[in-house]
């Protein structure tokens, strides 16, 4: 009976143990849920942690209610504090020290998280979870590559883990972006996402009126770029979108078929016969006579193809363009030796002339491995760069031109080297001012080992220097450009000279509680600088208050060519730099963050080179990492409406498409933690927008007013510094005021310059999907966007701002 009678009892204990086991699987799933983590994973029963559960569980179950509550409200420190007294009371909880961390990282304190999040690794190292919010914490402290590392360790522990899967393919891991298609095309999800767009593109075709403002459907499958052999497999380039008022000019081709064996020259010739635009005709030049026959039985029926042989070995040897001014037509197409046209090549061409005021066009390539069927390697370019052309021909072999520009460009007439005779051609439509459009579609492919194309690289680069030196000599520039390399063994490197004068330099720094830092940037500059008798820093203090920083402030002001000026107001990045100009009176001033080392020796005769140049209105420098990977080569518009810098994140070394990482060259706009201007020219554009750009987004104004003006905006990487970004201000997305004052200046240069300006990027090509880092996704452009690409590439940059921005825009800054 007393058994019976105690039943009851133990029903009831065991019934509220159910409750607060069921209560400890709900806090971890707080502690993982999809805000900030994986979805828990079913614990085994513990009756001794029942029996504790017992115990404490309703003081716990209190403080966490408590703290939700005040997570929910903002206020993540005093949730923290909840945390943490709930965890002393359930040791062994390893959610709770999750939650204590993650409030502290919501609230700024992230090396206070990181200690939670250790303790949690002691009870449980493989709890993905704990992994994955230090990843987050890391990331948020500028530590990118631990970050990744622990992202990979949360797919270590839980491989179907989504967070730590797309923080990776976000980071452009191409790995984790392979395995995400992969994984797709196991699933079947590939085949549906195929499917769904196949539909929705043939209503496209259906709504031509409206194609152009329906969201782009090939970012659904994009594909990694290390994955264009299967890309190739699924998508092939678009036609061209019919336009009923414009009709399909006649193109004439030249191709030198020279040292073409049987198969390259029939898949030339298949080439061109297959072509979907029927108004062509084809001057071939160069066959083997023991091969004519392979041109001459197509010719018998299709009197568009010519072969011509020369009398002799001078008529012989003459350049591919001579030929195509004996053979009058609207427009000319100039194909890469060795090369083979796309079916819709030459439509595309036609398109490009009917919908632009293009005088040249150029366009992508892609290469096929010996034996293959599909192409395993593309090269996707942006507008003609002159700076980066004069250090190598990035836009290939395959040149379009209208018949009349041919006729007015002063064309060398040695033949024979072709790398010679384009890029002389492409320097030449530069002389003349050409408008030059890019089609962004592999329109030629070629047939070559893996090596190949580094192989025919190399040995371009010969003639390409021939070609920048009659160039060079023509501009009158001979004297102002020193050219090293352009062979086989070394790339042609391009240096601007300085003038005599060496003018001086004054690089404006503001600083505050971190003049250690300050200090050892002011120290390299002058130690890398080549002339730095012409150098002087003005160091505006913003209200440091640490006592060893006053006593660094008052050592840096003992050097002779450093001046520091107090500045206690509220930081106005604008404001402060626009102290600095007019403090100065110097030709040359260089805007600057203080948590930076110079590494480029001689980098004041870089500036002082490229400021010399009248068509140069600003100058930006390379910056790194302390870990030796990119911060900045650049701005780039258009990723995902907004701006970021080219290059982010990729290895120092590398190059970048065409080269683009390691070439001076233009750019939408540079960063203004090291930016160079004339004074002259900064003064004439009213300075730093102070007053509705205090800190951010000011860089970017001024480099649109410069191009507005007709100015270059250049990046060199010919000056790199290590950039520790953001350590003396701290993170922006932290502190509620700065987020909002980020928004604000956002919104305020959209109104001033246009939100369509920032979604366009002429320099990179549109197959570059946005969904993550630059250059990592790949998917063909919609045959609109395309011509929309073709338009923006062919326009100059000052016509190319006025078009985009708002009529009512006015540029009044003030300091």
């Amino acid at each position: 009976m007393r058994g019976a009678g105690l039943t009851p009892k133990i029903r009831k204990i065991g019934s509220l143990v159910s409750k607060l086991v069921t209560s400890e699987r709900a806090a971890a799933t707080v502690a993982s849920s999809p805000r900030t983590g994986t979805s828990p994973k079913p614990r085994s029963f513990d009756a001794r942690k029942a029996v504790s559960w017992l115990r404490v569980g309703p003081r716990v179950a209190s403080l966490v209610r408590r703290a939700r509550a005040l997570r929910d409200s903002g206020r993540q420190l005093e949730a923290a504090e909840l945390y943490e007294a709930a965890s002393k009371i359930a040791p062994w909880h390893v959610g709770f020290k999750v939650q204590c961390g993650n409030m502290l990282k919501d609230g700024g304190r992230l090396e206070d998280a990181m200690e939670w999040y250790q303790s949690a690794l002691t009870d449980q190292p493989d709890h993905a979870d704990t992994h994955l919010q230090i990843g987050h914490a890391l990331k948020l402290s500028g530590r990118r590559s631990e970050a990744l590392a622990s992202y990979r360790r949360v797919l270590v522990i839980d491989p179907d883990n989504p967070h730590a899967s797309w923080e990776l393919i976000q980071a452009g891991e191409i790995e984790e972006q392979v395995r995400g298609i992969s994984a797709q095309m196991t699933g079947h999800g590939l085949e549906t996402m195929l499917s769904l767009s196949a539909e929705v593109e043939a209503m496209r075709r259906r709504l031509s009126e409206i194609a152009g403002e329906l969201p782009d459907i090939a970012s659904l499958t994009a594909f990694p770029a290390s994955s264009y052999r299967l890309f190739r497999q699924l998508y092939d380039v678009p036609p061209q979108p019919p336009d009923p008022s414009a009709a399909p000019s006649e193109i004439l081709v030249v191709a030198d078929a020279t040292g073409l064996d049987a198969e390259g020259l029939h898949r030339l010739v298949g080439s061109l016969v297959g072509q979907s635009l029927e108004r062509w005709r084809a001057v071939l030049i160069g066959v083997d006579p023991a091969l004519a026959v392979a041109v001459e039985r197509l010719a018998r029926v299709d009197g568009r193809l010519e072969m011509r042989m020369g009398a002799s070995a001078e008529a012989d040897s003459s350049p591919e363009w001579a030929h195509a001014r004996q053979t009058p037509a609207e427009t000319v197409v100039l194909l890469a030796r060795v090369g083979a046209l796309h079916r819709h090549a030459l439509a595309w061409f036609s398109a490009a002339f009917a919908a632009s005021e293009a005088d040249v066009v150029t366009c992508d390539e892609e290469w096929i491995l010996p034996g293959e069927s599909e192409p395993t390697a593309f090269e996707a370019r942006g507008r003609l760069d002159p700076d980066m052309l004069l250090s190598e021909n990035s836009w290939g072999a395959t040149i379009a031109l209208r018949n009349e520009t041919l006729e007015r460009l002063d064309l060398s007439q040695d033949g024979g080297d072709a790398s010679f005779t384009r890029s002389d051609l492409l320097l030449s439509a530069v002389r003349a001012d050409a408008s030059i459009g890019h089609v962004p579609l592999p329109l030629v492919s070629f047939v070559g080992a893996e090596d190949g194309r580094e192989t025919a690289m190399r040995a371009a680069r010969a003639g390409h220097r021939r070609a920048v030196e009659r160039h060079l000599g023509l501009s009158g520039l001979s004297g102002r450009i020193d050219l090293a390399g352009g062979s086989a063994d070394a790339a042609l490197r391009v240096r601007w000279r300085p003038d005599a004068g060496a003018e001086k330099i004054t690089v404006i720094v503001p600083t505050r509680d971190n003049v250690a830092d300050c200090k050892a940037f002011v120290d390299s500059l002058f130690a890398q600088a080549a002339r730095p008798e012409k150098l002087h820093c003005q160091i505006i203090d913003n209200g440091t208050t640490v006592a060893a920083d006053l006593a660094l402030l008052e050592e840096l002001a003992e050097h002779p060519r450093v001046r520091v000026r107090r500045d206690d107001g509220a930081f106005n990045w604008s404001h402060v730099n626009n102290l600095g100009a007019e403090d100065s009176d110097t030709p040359l001033v260089v805007f600057a963050n203080d948590d930076m080392l110079m590494r480029s020796a001689g980098w004041d005769e870089t500036l002082r080179g490229l400021l010399a140049r009248e068509d140069v209105g600003a100058v930006g420098a390379k910056l790194l990492y302390g870990d030796d990977t990119v911060q900045h080569a650049g701005v780039l518009f258009g990723w995902k409406g907004s701006v970021i810098h080219d290059g982010l994140y990729e290895p120092a070394d590398r190059a970048g498409p065409s080269g683009r990482w390691t070439k001076t060259r233009r750019a939408s706009a540079v960063t203004g933690a090291f930016l160079a201007m004339r004074r002259a020219d900064f003064v004439r554009l009213g300075g730093f927008d102070a007053r509705r750009l205090p800190v951010g987004y000011s860089d970017i104004d001024l480099c649109l007013r410069v191009r507005e003006q007709g100015l270059a905006v250049v990046f060199t990487p010919d000056v790199t510094l290590y950039h520790h970004e953001s350590k003396s201000r701290g993170l922006d997305h932290l502190d509620p005021e700065r987020a909002a004052r980020s928004r604000a200046e956002r919104t305020g240069i959209e109104a001033r310059w246009g939100k369509r300006l920032f979604s366009e990027e002429p320099t990179v090509s549109p197959i570059w999907i946005d969904a993550t880092l630059p250059y990592r996704l790949i998917s063909f452009p919609a045959p609109r966007k395309a011509l929309d690409f073709i338009r923006l590439t062919a326009s100059t940059d000052s016509r190319m701002i006025k078009s985009r921005a708002p009529a009512a825009a006015v540029h009044d800054v003030s300091g």
